[in-house]
């Protein structure tokens, strides 16, 4: 995405793509695409206006609106590795918005984690959840992480980091919405707090200075879920929800504002709970693998225990929106019932289109659509079982 965002600033313009411009837009399309500027625009899937494909039959066809729309519509958002190459693709531009943006932190006191076990902070990130509906309406979006401040064993000190901003809009808009959060965290008991407003600055430097490339080729076990408003307005289970968090690292991504929630469910084949949610809430499990040892520093055992935590709390923020589902891109590759997590209502759609257009299985993974058609051997081949 880097280089994309390189070539349109040129032009004065900016497309919505991925905040670590390392994203690849093939996988970043066909997954659907969250940004930095989506509670604005949009999803990336919601950007597209045509692309061009090589089908299953080695085919290059160009998808629109206008013409092999089944295409067109699978490709934004069921998934890579599924109907076809993405080769090229044409998106929406737009001018290059300003960036108001503030930080927003507040950290649990020694006193809070050791006599309290940190109750009261998780309760005021309970309320700021809580919060994010009314701040969405008033156009404010952004990044947040939550972690303890040490490794050391017991309760530690927790630390809630909020990179929020808006577009376009004044300073004094940003901090005036943020007003009945901040009332309620300087009034928490055991809970330090600041909100600190950085200067404006167009979209280009805010990418340089807060949207910083990760590492490529790093490895991560993964889990999200999509949180709608009835989830993050049920405080005290939230609350219960966030703790269980403490020994980790929780990110959230709220870019899911009028953007995204006033676009048609089936404008795309994207998991339609994207069109109501809040935010989405993921877990990252860092492993080590090399090109000597494909276990690196891990046994099998460390492997399965990482899985199976990252599952347990999956399970943890799915308990709170059962019925909304994942974002393809950055999902627990066990998700129970994935075609259901992923897609929704999308899938038996997908699904026949999948057997219609890739009858032989070209293109396969275990958690894309179709992949129940197929099956791993033990010596891992790939064996047709429908």
């Amino acid at each position: 995405m880097g280089e994309i965002y390189d070539a349109a600033s040129s032009y004065n313009l900016t497309v919505i793509g991925g905040a670590d411009p390392n994203v690849g837009i093939g996988g970043y399309l066909t997954g659907g695409g969250h940004g930095p500027l989506g509670s604005k625009y949009g999803l990336g899937v919601d950007n597209v206006l045509e692309m061009g494909i090589v089908t299953p039959q080695g085919e290059t066809i160009v998808a629109n609106s206008c013409q092999n729309v089944d295409f067109f519509w699978a490709m934004k958002g069921g998934g890579g590795s599924t109907f076809g190459i993405l080769i090229n693709v044409t998106l929406k531009a737009y001018p290059i918005p300003k960036v108001s943006p503030a930080f927003l932190v507040f950290n649990s006191s020694t006193a809070e984690a050791m006599e309290n076990d940190n109750a009261n902070f998780f309760s005021a990130a309970a309320f700021v959840h809580s919060q994010l509906p009314n701040l969405a309406d008033n156009g404010l979006m952004g990044y947040y992480s939550m972690n303890p401040l040490s490794s050391a064993a017991g309760s530690s000190q927790m630390t809630f980091a909020f990179l929020i901003y808006v577009l376009d809009q004044q300073e004094s808009t940003l901090v005036t919405a943020l007003n009945p959060i901040m009332e309620k965290l300087l009034a928490t008991s055991g809970v330090n707090s600041s909100l600190v407003p950085r200067p404006t600055v167009d979209f280009t430097a805010f990418r340089g200075a807060y949207l910083t490339a990760a590492t490529v080729g790093d490895n991560y076990l993964a889990g999200n879920r999509l949180w709608d408003e009835t989830a993050v307005r049920n405080q005290y289970d939230v609350a219960k929800a966030l703790k269980a968090f403490e020994r980790g690292y929780l990110e959230g991504t709220f870019q899911t504002g009028p953007g995204v929630q006033a676009v048609g469910s089936n404008q795309s084949s994207i998991n339609p709970a994207w069109r109501q949610t809040v935010i989405e809430l993921s877990k990252l499990i860092r492993f080590i693998v090399n090109f000597d040892d494909l276990m690196g520093n891990n046994s099998p055992a460390t492997i399965l225990a990482a899985q199976e935590l990252v599952s347990d709390l999956t399970g943890i923020l799915r308990a709170l929106a059962p019925d909304t589902g994942c974002y393809v891109n950055e999902a627990d590759v066990h998700e129970p019932d994935y075609q259901k997590a992923f897609w929704k209502d999308h899938y038996p759609a997908l699904l026949r289109f999948k057997r219609q257009v890739d009858p032989d299985g070209v293109f396969w993974c275990s958690v894309c659509v179709g992949g129940e058609d197929w099956t791993t051997d033990n010596g891992g081949k790939i064996c047709k079982i429908r």
